[in-house]
This record gives structure tokens, C-alpha cells and sequence, in this order.
């Protein structure tokens, strides 16, 4: 799936490139806008420490959905503040349940203005992120709950100028995201595990430019 995705992100490039030609010119400096997104998610997992024991856990690919805002504080630098909803299985040889997350994330875009149509951009920022744990069989009273956590990510993309008020932006960003779960069994001392949540992101936005 992660393979279809990059391919897919590809292929809307290069038909908004083929497609979007009709020229116009306009300074992006002072610019605020408002935009949606579509997002894949792909978690690489972790291991974690039980007597001894390496347990791996495994997160399911995923999709996220979410929306932002962006400001132009000029021509080549802007700031996005994201808000994402994404919902995955989780599962390890101990336990399985369900993970959700709502990151909430800013960051900084600095673009290279190919022309005044198309803008390549790296970015990088830091998130914070809600974390929900349910876990899929509670009948042995097993119990999970998840702090809250930091978060940063690197990443780029394209954004396309389709007309004065709408673009559309392929975005590509690495997550590192490291969550505290507690561990509650009948009989046994409280379990405190840290997992590492990072993970690959690749979306499409639109995006409208007041």
C-alpha cells in the first residue's frame, strides 16, 4: 500500500503539472489560507521489554484525515497548524486493540518558487499528540491506558497555485512520536512501556487562499 500511495502522489503531480498551465501572477506574501486533507499513514513499530522477553508491536497501515490552516509570512517561509484524526489496530503476542490519534502539529515551510504556479517546499515541526487506547477483548480485565505525547517530523512537498484562491499540496514527512501505555493486569503490578509511534505520512490537500 505505501508503494501505491507514493505512486499516487506522483501521478497528481505530474497531471497538475500537464493540466495547470494557464499562467497568473501573484506574491503569496501576507497570503492566509484554510484547507482539508487525505492522508496514508504507515507505522514501523516497536518492541518493548517483558521479563526478559522482546514483545513486538505492530500497527496496521491507516488512513488520516484532517485540516489546517497556513500563513505566508512572506514569499518563501509560511506556517501550517494541523489538526489529524487517524484510528489503527494494534497488536502484539500480550495484547490487541485499537489506537487512535489526533496530532496536532505545527509547521514551517520553506519553499522554492519554481515559478509563480509552483512551489516546492521542506518543512519541519514539532506536534502534539492525543492518544486513545481501547484494548479489542476486555473480558480478562486486562487494561491499557496512553499518556499524551510530543512529537517532531521533516518532511516536503509540492504545492500547485491552480488559480488565485485554490492549490493543492502532495505532502511527504517522516514522524517521530514516542507514547507512554500503562498496563493494568488482574493480580499483577501495574506495567509501565514506552512505544515508539513514528511513522511515514503521505496526503493531498486543498487548500482555499483568502
Amino acid at each position: 500500500m505505501k508503494k501505491k500511495i507514493v505512486v499516487l502522489f506522483f501521478v497528481v503531480a505530474a497531471l497538475v503539472l500537464v493540466f495547470g498551465q494557464v499562467g497568473f501572477a501573484q506574491d503569496m506574501k501576507g497570503k492566509f489560507g484554510i484547507g482539508a486533507r487525505i492522508g496514508y499513514v504507515n507505522y514501523k513499530g516497536d518492541d518493548y521489554n517483558d521479563a526478559g522477553s522482546r514483545i513486538d508491536v505492530d500497527f496496521d497501515e491507516a488512513a488520516m484525515y484532517g485540516g489546517n490552516i497556513v500563513y505566508y509570512f512572506q514569499r518563501y517561509f509560511s506556517l501550517e497548524l494541523s489538526a489529524d484524526y487517524v484510528k489503527t489496530d494494534a497488536e502484539s503476542s500480550e495484547n490487541s486493540g485499537e489506537l487512535e490519534q489526533v496530532p496536532i502539529i505545527l509547521n514551517g515551510r520553506f519553499h522554492f518558487s519554481t515559478n509563480q504556479k509552483i512551489s516546492p517546499y521542506l518543512s519541519a515541526g514539532i506536534g502534539y499528540y492525543l492518544n486513545d487506547f481501547d484494548v479489542s477483548d476486555s473480558s480478562s480485565g486486562d487494561k491499557i491506558d496512553t499518556d499524551d505525547s510530543f512529537g517532531w517530523n521533516l518532511g516536503g512537498g509540492i504545492q500547485f497555485l491552480l488559480n488565485e484562491h485554490f492549490a493543492i499540496d502532495l505532502d511527504l514527512k517522516y514522524i517521530w512520536n514516542e507514547t507512554d501505555f500503562e498496563r493494568t493486569c488482574p493480580g499483577e503490578p501495574t506495567e509501565e512501556i514506552s512505544i515508539d509511534l513514528n511513522n511515514f505520512y503521505a496526503g493531498i490537500g486543498l487548500k482555499y487562499y483568502f
